[in-house]
């Protein structure tokens, strides 16, 4: 997943990872389905904002 993301939107802050590294299955396959529509770094921090 963070190679993905990392190809959307660009290095990605340690603590992001962390954040990344601690979520569900079911958050993961949401992530997943969500970074299709990332165009910044930002629309992942709103997500995992609004997902933990």
């Amino acid at each position: 997943m963070v190679r993905l993301l990392q190809k959307r939107v660009g290095n990605l802050p340690e603590e992001v990872r962390k954040k990344i590294q601690t979520l569900s299955l079911n958050q993961l396959e949401s992530l997943g389905e969500a970074l299709l529509d990332f165009t910044a770094i930002e629309d992942l921090f709103n997500w995992l904002e609004s997902h933990q």
